[in-house]
This record gives structure tokens, C-alpha cells and sequence, in this order.
């Protein structure tokens, strides 16, 4: 019986691209990307409710803290905003991780999914999970389409 034999050619130039594709650095950059659109969704506040309206007995001014008006009719308030939007983080975390993080005080009440308050919950914040979830879809593609830039696609 006589061989067949078959030639693939470019084989050498595809592994160098497979070779490229999974270098550490290349991953890493995606997944810190893909994070990184995590985090400016995550970042959005929701529309101001009836807790940020001045004027009442109580209220919250975004950028500052708590405001309360005196019996008097003067204001006060107590400047307590640790600016939660403006605080977020990424970060690569070995070679196949990023993580997004805030280390604002009560980011956890706004936004962690095992913490967050009915309060925060009922005025339309959305825990790191729910974002996370909605935008699986967006942030796996942002993976592929760098990986597909590696792989000279």
C-alpha cells in the first residue's frame, strides 16, 4: 500500500501565533481589559431618588455626605462622601485573574452582593454580581476579540 502524504503549510507560523496568543502578558491585558468595562459600568450611579432631594428633615447630597435642616430652617450636614464612584480599582491578579475593588467604607452596603442594603438595593444600585452577570456576554467577547488580536485576526 503506498503512503500518503500530506503538507500543511504555515503550520510553523501558526504555532508562533498560538505560542503568542498564550503568553501571560497577552491574557492578562484581556482579562484586565474585560475587568476594566466591569468597573466603568459598575462606577454608574443610579438616577438621584427622593434620599437626595434637599429641603426635606434629611438627606443625602451626593459628593458630600448627610444634610439635615434645623429646626430653624438652617442647614446642616456632615461631609461624609468618600467619592464611592471614583474609587474603583482594577487589578491583574496572577495570570488568568483581574479583579475589580472599591476601598470606600461602605462600599460593601452599595454594592457587594451579600451586604448590600435593601436601601441601596431598592434605589436601583447594583451589586458587583449583578453587573458582572448582565455584562458576561460583553466581556467575553472583549476576551476573544484580544485574543484574536494576538493570533494577528
Amino acid at each position: 500500500m503506498a503512503d500518503t502524504v500530506v503538507t500543511v503549510t504555515g503550520l510553523d507560523e501558526l504555532i508562533k501565533r498560538l505560542d503568542n496568543a498564550g503568553k501571560p502578558e497577552v491574557i492578562r491585558a484581556a482579562l484586565k481589559g474585560a475587568a476594566a468595562h466591569v468597573k466603568t459600568i459598575v462606577s454608574v450611579y443610579p438616577p438621584s431618588s427622593e434620599a437626595n432631594v434637599p429641603g426635606q428633615r434629611r438627606w443625602y447630597e451626593r459628593g458630600y455626605g448627610s444634610k439635615w435642616t434645623r429646626r430653624d430652617g438652617t442647614v446642616n450636614g456632615r461631609q461624609s462622601s468618600e467619592s464611592l464612584g471614583r474609587k474603583w480599582t482594577v487589578k491583574a491578579q496572577g495570570n488568568y485573574s483581574a479583579t475589580i475593588g472599591n476601598n470606600v467604607s461602605y462600599a460593601p452596603y452599595v454594592h457587594d452582593p451579600e451586604e448590600q442594603t435593601s436601601f441601596h438595593a431598592s434605589r436601583g444600585w447594583k451589586t458587583t454580581k449583578q453587573v458582572a452577570d448582565e455584562e458576561i456576554g460583553r466581556v467575553t467577547e472583549f476576551i476573544v476579540r484580544e485574543l484574536d488580536k494576538a493570533l494577528g485576526g
